[in-house]
């Protein structure tokens, strides 16, 4: 009986836990800044269930994609040209 009574206070504290956690993560709007190249623009934005963001940013003869966390931070940035013959 005793051991029910632990695991049911285990759970308890657990999942008061867990909700606290979520609840400061998704507590207050962040703010981000985001620089971009000269003559550069943002073709394209999307935000995926976590909270990532991806940008597709064109230029003169090159596109590039830019893939930031939650936090804001860039986490990978993919160049793509176009080669002219």
């Amino acid at each position: 009986m005793a051991i029910l009574i632990v695991a049911a206070l285990v759970v308890i504290v657990v999942t008061i836990y867990s909700r606290l956690t979520a609840m400061e993560q998704n507590a207050e709007p962040r703010q981000s800044e985001i620089s971009l190249p000269a003559g550069a623009r943002v073709s394209s934005a999307s935000i995926g269930e976590k909270g990532q963001m991806l940008l597709l940013i064109e230029q003169d003869n090159r596109q590039q994609i830019w893939q930031f966390d939650r936090s804001g931070r860039l986490q990978r940035q993919i160049e793509i040209r176009t080669s002219t013959p």
